[in-house]
């Protein structure tokens, strides 16, 4: 039997409760994890969107050359340009566009005014805007009723830009030159009520389209489309739902445990007792590799066996001896014994009886099982002498 499998069994042996306890706690802790997953996974709390709304705002802008030029006809129109001029397109025009989404429907009233601002504004270091004047002008107005989601609201306007770059120069010369910056800007103002997603709303929203007057040009500086959103969110509770390490961990932990606590009951019932030969051979085998260092393989002649010989109990014993006398150890395998050769003493170790090995054991019990058989069949010496004896006819 080798020394793996014998240390296999000891610790088997001497641990048989703590090894079941052990595969029990496995199994228990599978068949947990396994119902708590996949028979009863419980619930978890989670954050659901109800309901979402989206508006957007955006300024479309066209000028129309009123003038020829060599690179535009009269009547030329130039579309969502960032830069118009002064002499050849003076007038904007242009359209606001509202627009709505509504996960869940909705009824809106939009009602739209759309301003020229001039103004001097001065803006400070921590972001506060000093209005030194403002004046505004009416361009267009409009309302619609009954506006439902994906429903555009249009409302054109037209501004002389050049017009108010003049008018901009002369009021702020009115005040005798501010030091603010002077501002030219289209400003719309929505103002929406109704509902929307089934809740009531009443809210003004307002974007710009600031216009900026550089000499025989004016820059539109188009912010692009504005949006605007929210959304409403809800607990809710949802079956929890668990990875794949989780979802195969348990069965598998519970498989294990089973099948340990089958394998290590099925041993304890029918593996043989660990005999105590067992036990010390694997022991002597455990203490020769640990002090294998100290232990040298020869041959001590018995006809030299002058000196008292001194028996130790264990082979540690007789290498603490070595080991305090400065000698070695001297293995001698003929005489099955471990021998310290010291000056007024030899001390000597008898190595324990070997476990007979399983295999060798089923061969001897076959071949006395074959010997018990030759001898039932042989024949006896009275049978031979009957069979050779004649028989007398009477």
């Amino acid at each position: 039997m080798s020394e793996r499998r014998t240390r296999a069994r000891i610790l088997l042996t001497d641990n048989f409760e703590l090894v079941i306890l052990a595969l029990l706690v496995v199994a228990g802790i599978g068949a947990f994890v396994t119902y708590t997953t996949h028979i009863d996974p419980g619930t978890t709390t989670e954050e659901r969107q109800v309901s979402s709304w989206e508006s957007t705002g955006e300024f479309f802008h066209r000028a129309t050359v009123q003038n020829d030029t060599e690179v535009y006809a009269q009547g030329t129109v130039l579309h969502n340009q960032s830069v118009y001029f002064q002499q050849l397109t003076p007038e904007l025009d242009g359209v606001f566009a509202y627009e709505y989404t509504a996960s869940d429907g909705g009824n809106l009233s939009v009602e739209t005014d759309i301003t020229l601002r001039l103004q001097s504004v001065q803006a400070d270091t921590e972001g506060n805007d000093t209005v030194y004047w403002e004046t505004q002008d009416r361009l267009a107005t409009d309302t619609e009723a009954g506006v439902g989601p994906d429903e555009r609201v249009s409302v054109p306007f037209r501004v002389n830009v050049t017009d108010a770059g003049r008018r901009l120069a002369a009021i702020d010369e009115q005040f005798g030159g501010t030091p603010g910056v002077k501002q030219a800007l289209l400003v719309a103002e929505v103002t929406v009520s109704g509902t929307r997603n089934g809740s009531p709303v009443d809210r003004t929203r307002t974007y710009q389209l600031p216009l900026n007057s550089q000499g025989s040009v004016y820059r539109v500086d188009d912010p692009g489309t504005v949006v605007a959103s929210d959304s409403r969110t809800d607990q809710v509770s949802v079956p929890a739902e668990y990875g794949p390490l989780r979802l195969a961990g348990g069965p598998f932990l519970f498989l294990v445990g089973l099948a340990g606590l089958s394998a290590v009951g099925y041993y304890h019932r029918n593996a043989p007792p660990l005999t105590e030969t067992e036990r010390t051979w694997y022991d002597y085998r455990q203490t020769r590799a640990e002090f294998d260092e100290w232990i040298t393989t020869g041959r001590v002649p018995e006809e030299l066996s002058e000196h008292p010989i001194v028996t130790t109990a264990s082979l540690s014993g007789l290498v603490d001896v070595a080991i305090d006398t400065g000698e070695r150890v001297i293995e001698d395998e003929d005489r099955s014994a471990y021998f310290v050769l010291g000056e007024s003493h030899w001390y000597r170790y008898e190595m324990p009886p070997q476990p007979e090995r399983s295999d060798e054991k089923s061969s001897n019990d076959d071949d006395n099982s074959g010997a018990q058989t030759d001898e039932d069949d042989a024949e006896t010496p009275s049978d031979i002498l009957d069979a050779s004896t004649p028989t007398r006819d009477r």
